[in-house]
C-alpha cells in the first residue's frame, strides 16, 4: 500500500533544496513559477530537469514550448520566490520589476540578481505521476558574483540560509 501523502509530504519537507524560478516566454506573454524540484542531470549532453505539475499553466507553456530558462535564486529573493510561487500579483505584472534580459536561445526571461541562469532548449518530456518532467538542454548560462559572497536561496521546512562551513580536517 502506497504511503499517505501527508506522510510523503512530511518526509520530504525535511530535504534541503534550493529555490529557482523557471521562466517561460508563451504567446500570451511571459511566465513564470518558483520551483525547488530541479537538478542537474548530465554533463554530457548538458541537461537539467524540472517536475511540473500536469494542468497548471506553465506545464502547458513548456509542454508547448521550445525552450525556458531556470533562475537560481539567492538567499535575498524571497520575496521574488513568493511572488512566482502564486502569493503576489498576477503573472502579467509578476515581471514588472524584473527588467527585460532575455535567454538568447529560448527567449525566456532571466531574473536580475539570480545567482545563475540557464537558457535550456526543451530535450524531452517524461511522465512522473501527478507532474511532467521536462528535460532542458542548456545552451547558455549567466553566473553571477564571488565564489565567496555566495548565499543560495534554500527551502527546508520553510526559507533557510545556507551556513558556509570550513571543511572538516
Amino acid at each position: 500500500m502506497p504511503v499517505e501523502p501527508a506522510d510523503f509530504k512530511a518526509a520530504l519537507s525535511r530535504f534541503a533544496a534550493g529555490v529557482t524560478v523557471v521562466t517561460v516566454a508563451g504567446p500570451e506573454g511571459d511566465h513564470g513559477m518558483t520551483a525547488t524540484a530541479f537538478c542537474s542531470l548530465s554533463v554530457d549532453p548538458p541537461l537539467v530537469l524540472v517536475c511540473v505539475k500536469k494542468g497548471n499553466t506553465t506545464h502547458g507553456l513548456l509542454e508547448g514550448g521550445a525552450g525556458f530558462a531556470v533562475n537560481i535564486l539567492d538567499q535575498g529573493q524571497v520575496e521574488l520566490s513568493n511572488r512566482f510561487g502564486g502569493w503576489g500579483p498576477p503573472m502579467e505584472d509578476r515581471f514588472a520589476d524584473q527588467g527585460d534580459v532575455r535567454a538568447p536561445v529560448s527567449g525566456a526571461r532571466l531574473l536580475p540578481g539570480a545567482l545563475a541562469s540557464l537558457d535550456c532548449t526543451l530535450y524531452g518530456t517524461r511522465d512522473g505521476g501527478d507532474h511532467t518532467i521536462f528535460l532542458g538542454q542548456v545552451e547558455g548560462t549567466v553566473v553571477e558574483g564571488e565564489d565567496e559572497a555566495l548565499r543560495p536561496l534554500v527551502y527546508f521546512k520553510g526559507y533557510r540560509a545556507l551556513c558556509v562551513c570550513d571543511s572538516p580536517s
